[in-house]
């Protein structure tokens, strides 16, 4: 990234060594805010058009002028990289003139409709239950040339259902014959439906190794020839998908996590981004060999650095997943210092409010900003007293499934202090993403070193 403070003219920006290639800036106010996000082809000619004695802005264009202090630009490979990471940094940061001039119509993003006969690749403004999801693009434009350098390397088809003859892409290369049952449905979404997802999740590494591992299988097991013209289509197909992929580079794994985590404060109403998100789990069997997990999650990303496990002290055998859970967050707030106050500072004002638990010294773990607890109504209570307790104003909520419903399509139900019904989110919900995804971690953690410790007994 390079920036650049400047004064408004002409002539001061013209100074600045602004590249003549593809690209996204990045404006900034006084305050070192982000207020507009906009993409070019040729980041100099459109940096340089906004202060020309031609251009003829709308008000609203000519008041964001006057308040921009700082450029900043991110340079792409391509126009369409460009067009995507405008896409990712709108949806992350927010900017306020670009959500005051936009127009909200413009908005696409990518489906795959996976409950179709077949499944197919479209562009839309609308997110339902069905399909997957990615974007939004700030243009339509985005999503079309995405979706055009993915068909050179993935011929999907978008006929919904089988018809007698095969549609026109099949003619010119660019569909496999689904449509005519030239391939079966299994083939079709191995080949083009689950490697195109992995593409559009930033999982280029693992369509890459997965193609290397079959090229690798096949040489060894090749002695008689036999093969040979796979491996050479493999390798071709290697070759050339590298190239695209270079070109045509989406939004990456970590980026999305991080737009998950805007969409989050949003719904949660936060005053700010959570920077820390900590997922909580019990596992036990009747109480026995019950421990508890804490997970850590920062800019939407794992971190497991940071993962805590416990061992539950009290009521083994006895005491419910409530109180488990009360002993668990009663034990990691005592390696916290209250929010402003260093590991000394900390133990003294502790000393002062009687109800809170004595630091552990050496130990002072980096409050959260968010708890997401792994439970329902009652699980949340138990937090909150917890939080409450502690005097600690930390949000929390809590997520369970129906009862008797642990299937992934099963609807997740979230319950937020104050309200007395749980919210259900359409499943294509970028929060319930990751609420599901740290409840779902906290789980996994809380269920291994539940079993570990049973393996353990078992073996005395």
């Amino acid at each position: 990234m390079q920036n650049a403070n400047i004064n408004m003219s002409l002539e001061q920006v013209k100074k600045f060594n602004i590249p003549t290639t593809p690209g996204c800036y990045q404006f900034y106010n006084g305050r070192g805010e982000i207020i507009y996000i906009g993409k070019a082809a040729n980041l100099k000619s459109r940096i340089l058009s906004y202060w020309r004695a031609s251009a003829n802005h709308a008000p609203a264009k000519n008041k964001m002028l006057q308040e921009i202090k700082k450029i900043a630009w991110l340079v792409a490979d391509s126009e369409i990289e460009a067009l995507l990471l405008e896409a990712n940094l709108i949806k992350k940061h927010q900017p306020y003139y670009n959500v005051l001039l936009r127009d909200d119509k413009r908005f696409a993003y990518i489906k795959i409709s996976t409950e179709d006969e077949i499944p197919g690749v479209f562009i839309t403004r609308r997110i339902d239950k069905s399909g997957k999801y990615f974007g939004p693009f700030i243009s339509s434009l985005a999503a079309r040339e995405t979706i055009r350098a993915i068909r050179k390397i993935w011929p999907y088809c978008n006929m919904k259902q089988t018809q007698k003859r095969p549609c026109f892409y099949y003619q010119i290369g660019r569909c496999l014959g689904i449509c005519a049952g030239k391939v079966s449905r299994q083939e079709y979404m191995r080949l083009v439906i689950k490697p195109l997802i992995l593409f559009l999740e930033g999982k280029k590494g693992k369509i890459i190794t997965n193609y290397q591992s079959r090229i690798t299988n096949l040489e060894k097991n090749n002695d008689d020839g036999a093969s040979n013209g796979e491996l050479a289509r493999l390798k071709f197909e290697l070759k050339n998908m590298k190239q695209a992929l270079d070109h045509a580079r989406v939004l990456s794994v970590g980026e999305k996590y991080a737009n998950d985590v805007v969409e989050l404060a949003k719904l949660l109403n936060l005053p700010k981004v959570p920077a820390r998100i900590e997922g909580y789990d019990i596992a036990n069997i009747f109480g026995r060999e019950a421990v508890g997990s804490m997970v850590v999650f920062s800019s939407g990303e794992p971190d497991k650095n940071e993962y805590r496990k416990f061992k539950i002290k009290i009521g083994q055998g006895r005491a419910n997943d409530v109180g488990m859970l009360e002993e668990v967050l009663e034990r990691r707030f005592r390696h916290s210092s209250p929010p402003d106050k260093g590991e000394l500072e900390g133990v003294l004002w502790r000393k002062n409010n009687p109800l809170s638990s004595p630091l552990i010294r050496g130990e002072n773990w980096p409050l959260p900003d968010l708890i997401i607890v792994d439970g329902g109504k009652v699980h949340l209570n138990a937090s909150l007293r917890v939080l409450k307790k502690q005097k600690l104003e930390i949000a929390a909520i809590a997520i369970s499934k129906g009862l008797g419903l642990r299937s992934s399509a099963a609807p997740d139900k979230l319950f937020f202090p104050g309200e007395s019904k749980p919210l259900e989110l359409p499943l294509a919900s970028p929060a319930l993403h990751l609420i599901k995804r740290a409840r779902d971690e906290a789980h996994r953690f809380a269920i291994g070193y539940h079993r570990r410790l049973r393996s353990r007994e078992k073996f005395k």
